[in-house]
């Protein structure tokens, strides 16, 4: 789907927990690079006297924030005309990270909305080598909070790292957030999966679900182990407006492994698919409709 309009269907396409801490289990730790939240007059660092202002011209003309960006969605190839909704220059946050061996740095420019978009945050990767390049950039935000994982960077390949980035939104008494996991190789940026969970804090009952992410061993590049744990707890009031679920726990996991003949990571099960139809139910029947439109794959 194309990015902008279809932003604001993302949000709703497999619904997803907010305001939760997700669990990110690398086991290598060491790797972890610490996120970085720069001024545009900082400077990157690199072979030349390069500030994150030169960084965000290169995406953004004249850093204001009110121009139209040419950016593709993170699960698109189709580039599409997005206007921010704000002038204010865009939040900038930065990681680290590798490609193919070669040291690159990966900026996210969060705009919170773009005009006719639910979330608006421009995921950059540059080579500051010297003369700073843009590599490549998309739309990863389908929520109006965009914001890299703690750790940010999972070490997954032979100089290839996996960034991780959650993009939230509140509506009433629930809560969404999807979780892009997306590859850096070949100097481009590459959706494996979003992982989307739905939070629900009703009368009668509150719903949860948490993510976690575990890297295993693989070649040449490691198994991607991810899972949503759901856990339903009753408030024991009399609310009298609709069925109670039981109180419990359920694990819903799907494994992600390299297949060498496509060139890209590729899931076990649509487990998350059937969880994003379940919650795509829930919603729908909280408001009494059907969402405005078609969101699952």
């Amino acid at each position: 789907m194309p990015v902008g309009r279809a932003a604001s269907t993302i949000a709703l396409s497999r619904m997803a927990l907010v305001g939760l801490a997700i669990c990110w289990i690398p086991v290598e730790r060491a790797y972890a690079e610490p996120v970085l939240h720069p001024d545009l007059t900082d400077l990157v660092g690199g072979g030349e006297d390069v500030t994150f202002a030169d960084l965000v011209r290169l995406v953004v003309p004249g850093t204001a924030g009110n121009e139209t960006i040419d950016v593709r969605d993170i699960g698109s190839t189709e580039v599409e005309d997005i206007e921010p909704a704000s002038a204010a220059a865009p939040r900038l946050s930065a990681v680290p990270v590798r490609s193919g061996g070669l040291d690159r740095m990966a900026v996210l420019l969060n705009f919170g909305s773009g005009r006719d978009v639910v979330g608006l945050a421009i995921l950059a990767l540059f080579d500051v080598s010297g003369e700073p390049r843009l590599l490549d950039a998309a739309n990863v935000a389908s929520g109006d909070g965009t914001s890299f994982l703690d750790p940010a960077r999972l070490p997954v390949g032979i100089g290839d790292d996996l960034l991780a980035i959650q993009s939230t939104h509140w509506n009433s008494s629930q809560g969404y957030t999807t979780v892009p996991l997306v590859l850096v190789r070949n100097d481009r940026l590459e959706l494996v999966d979003s992982i989307f969970a739905f939070d629900e804090n009703l009368c009668a009952f509150e719903r949860a679900q948490q993510p976690e992410l575990r890297r295993e061993a693989g070649e040449p590049f490691s198994d991607i182990v991810a899972s949503v744990t759901e856990r339903t707890t009753l408030s024991g009031e009399d609310c009298g407006n609709g069925a109670v679920p039981e109180a419990g726990t359920r694990t819903i996991t799907v494994r992600y492994q390299w297949d060498a003949g496509a060139q890209r990571y590729v899931p076990d099960s649509d487990a998350f698919d059937v969880l994003a139809r379940e919650s795509e139910g829930r919603f729908s029947r909280r408001h009494a409709v059907r969402p405005a439109t078609t969101l699952l794959k």
